[in-house]
């Protein structure tokens, strides 16, 4: 019985199977062979570029081979003319095509695939069906060595040397986009915004990320981070939102996903690295476009329904408690007509321990809002310690950051003593009083224009505990006694220059 009649029922019913070879070391027969197919399967394989179930290219692999398409398309006109044809084998295989090989690559697509040429060349339809013909007749190596001619790994992602951001941050250090990535952000948008309604429909969205891996906002903390269309469609208000959050939380996804959109440019010209908020704090002033927010609060406070909000959702009397970390980004409006992009984090009350355990958790905080039940006093208590807890923590780590104490809920009732107490909790650690809102009678007291005004002014209500302000007294102290104690020994060499001149012009005289 012939190799090929037992294997080929196997290989049918496992289609992960690569190769088949017959061999005798004895003989040795085909034994160069099975070194050559194993290493093939390991610098060649099969698996990420092509599906042996539906016989079709992979679609990562499909996304990397339009991109490379798009990117050689030098004259934008969806197909690749026999001039740029060769720069692409040239560049590829370090060989042109001769014309007759031209001809003949188009024909051999023409024949099988009509769609796949046109009177300007080799369309992306005949580019994708080429590649699937080199890896049915088992040459793979031609298609890798196209991807990784581009830049791409074994996972069909642009590697690291692609991606390298120049800069180094301190941990109090943002990145955000610098004007001309948003000029190159808002030209995409219009690009693919083909209907013209100023909002990109789930559709439009899938095309502009069609050249990624994968579109980057298909999951947390992006999927529902902005408002959206009830069809999931963006404004570019909230695109823009959504590339400055995926800039603050991750900047080297954002590059990644500028450079797979067409973006040509380098990191320095697409991020820029904000001032040190240590810096900030001793200026009294910030530069900053991204504010991040982090929401502390106890369970049931209300911190979900003033996320909701930020995003204009309406009210909703059913409550779902929150497992993990939620980001919501919008744009607030300042009086003096500025816009700053803000951040809001909620952290479940369950994973502020967790939060608090890394030293350097609130160096990437502006501000931070505790949001307590007004009509609950036991909510007060548990806000006002979990305050505590992060003004503690920031005098620990010297990552000090503003805070705002907002009393949800105000429709209910106040319990007794509630406006009194949450007065009193916010004189003692140093903050401004507490900010009344009611979600649901959408009174919401200007209080995301108050979180922006609050991170604009990262010197200004900065929390301190007890210890803290033992701790600041004891400074002053010191610094006060060093004071005195410098004047008077300032005080005390003058006199004894003075006495010393005195005493020489005397003698002098004498």
């Amino acid at each position: 019985m012939s190799l090929e009649q037992v294997m080929a029922p196997i290989m049918q019913q496992f289609r992960e199977i690569e190769t088949c070879i017959e061999c005798s070391a004895a003989n040795m027969l085909q034994v160069p062979e099975v070194f050559y197919y194993a290493q093939k399967a390991v610098l060649h394989p099969t698996a990420p570029l092509f599906d042996q179930e539906t016989q079709t290219l992979k679609p990562r692999c499909v996304r990397a081979l339009k991109r490379i398409f798009i990117l050689c398309d030098h004259d934008m006109d969806d197909a690749l003319n026999d001039e740029e044809l060769n720069e692409f084998q040239v560049r590829c295989f370090n060989a042109p095509l001769q014309p007759a090989e031209i001809v003949e690559v188009k024909r051999v697509v023409q024949e099988k695939l009509g769609e796949g040429v046109n009177d300007l060349g080799l369309t992306l339809t005949g580019f994708l069906y080429l590649h699937a013909l080199f890896i049915e007749k088992g040459r793979l190596e031609t298609t890798w060595t196209v991807l990784r001619k581009f830049g791409y790994d074994d996972e069909i992602k642009l590697g690291d040397p692609y991606l390298s951001i120049p800069f180094k941050k301190a941990p109090d250090q943002n990145m955000e986009l610098t004007s001309e990535a948003m000029e190159f952000l808002k030209g995409v948008f219009s690009t693919y915004d083909g209907d013209k309604d100023g909002v990109l429909q789930h559709s439009e969205l899938v095309e502009l990320f069609s050249t990624a891996p994968e579109s980057p906002w298909e999951d947390a903390p992006y999927k529902d981070a902005v408002d959206r269309t009830p069809m999931g469609g963006l404004s570019l208000s909230g695109y823009l939102c959504e590339w400055a959050l995926m800039t603050l939380l991750n900047p080297n996804q954002s590059l990644a996903n500028l450079i797979y959109i067409g973006y040509n440019c380098d990191a320095a010209s697409a991020f820029h690295v904000t001032r040190r908020r240590s810096v900030d704090r001793k200026k009294q002033r910030t530069e900053r476009d991204v504010h991040q927010c982090f929401v502390f609060g106890p369970k049931n406070a209300g911190k979900s329904t003033l996320l909701k909000s930020f995003l204009g959702r309406p009210f909703s009397e059913n409550y779902r408690p929150t497992s993990s970390d939620w980001y919501v980004v919008n744009v607030v409006n300042q009086a003096a007509g500025t816009r700053k992009t803000l951040v809001l984090r909620e952290i479940p009350e369950d994973e502020v321990k967790n939060l608090l355990s890394d030293k350097k958790s609130l160096a990437a905080c502006d501000v931070a809002v505790f949001v307590y039940d007004s009509s609950d006093e036991n909510s007060l208590k548990r806000a006002s310690e979990l305050l505590k807890d992060v003004a503690r923590q920031g005098e620990e780590t010297g990552f000090g950051v503003p805070c705002l104490f907002i009393a949800a809920k105000d429709d209910l009732d106040s319990y007794s003593n509630g406006i009194k107490d949450s007065a009193k909790i916010c004189q003692d650690m140093g903050i401004d009083a507490p900010v009344h809102v009611s979600v649901k009678e959408r009174d919401l007291n200007n209080v995301f224009q108050r979180i922006v005004h609050a991170a604009d002014r990262p010197h200004l209500n900065i929390p301190e505990t007890e210890v803290g302000q033992n701790r600041k007294l004891y400074r002053h102290f010191v610094s006060r006694s060093l004071m005195f104690v410098s004047v008077a020994a300032a005080v005390a060499v003058v006199g004894l220059a003075a006495y010393r001149s005195y005493a020489a012009k005397k003698n002098t005289s004498s």
